[in-house]
């Protein structure tokens, strides 16, 4: 126990509220960004062109640099998995804010919620630029993706930092 803590107060090693709720977020988070890289290889894989989904990814941040570019390439590729990363962790993280507890209906009402927003963004604004995954996927794909990505949301709030979890 540090000196300056009396024993009345409150355990010093146990985390706070905001703490606890950012470290849920950032768990769903990463189970979103798996489950949406795996989409968008999938995607990939299904087209002969693996990486060409990461690729259009990386446009937000690169521009028409990563229009062209089909395969694994060093400076684009792993800037489109950073993208995906960086955006399921945001969405996990406000997802995690959103809601006041840890009930299943809540967080799933607020993920699904978040995923039909999103989805309706890029199909009616995104949609109009004419690069990045809004040229490459079809609306089913989006709708494919977005599902994915609110289910994996759920997932992770639920058990990536449960009690049982962290007792195994």
């Amino acid at each position: 126990m540090p000196a300056n803590q009396t024993i009345g107060d409150a355990d010093w090693r146990a985390p706070s509220r905001s703490a606890s709720k950012l470290l849920i977020g950032l768990g769903a988070g990463a189970v979103t960004a798996a489950a949406s890289l795996g989409m968008l290889l999938g995607f990939g894989r299904r087209y002969s062109t693996l990486w060409r989904p990461l690729n259009a990814a990386a446009h937000v941040i690169i521009g028409a640099r990563a229009d062209g570019v089909w395969g694994f390439q060093f400076d684009v590729t792993p800037m489109g998995g950073a993208v995906v990363l960086v955006v399921s962790t945001m969405a996990g993280v406000v997802i995690a804010q959103l809601t006041s507890s840890r009930r299943t209906l809540h967080s799933a009402l607020a993920a699904f919620g978040m995923a039909l927003a999103g989805y309706l963004a890029h199909v009616h604004i995104v949609a109009r630029t004419p690069a990045g995954l809004a040229a490459l996927l079809t609306v089913g794909e989006l709708r494919a993706l977005y599902a994915t990505g609110a289910i994996a949301l759920v997932i992770g709030m639920r058990y990536a930092f449960s009690p049982s979890a962290e007792a195994s």
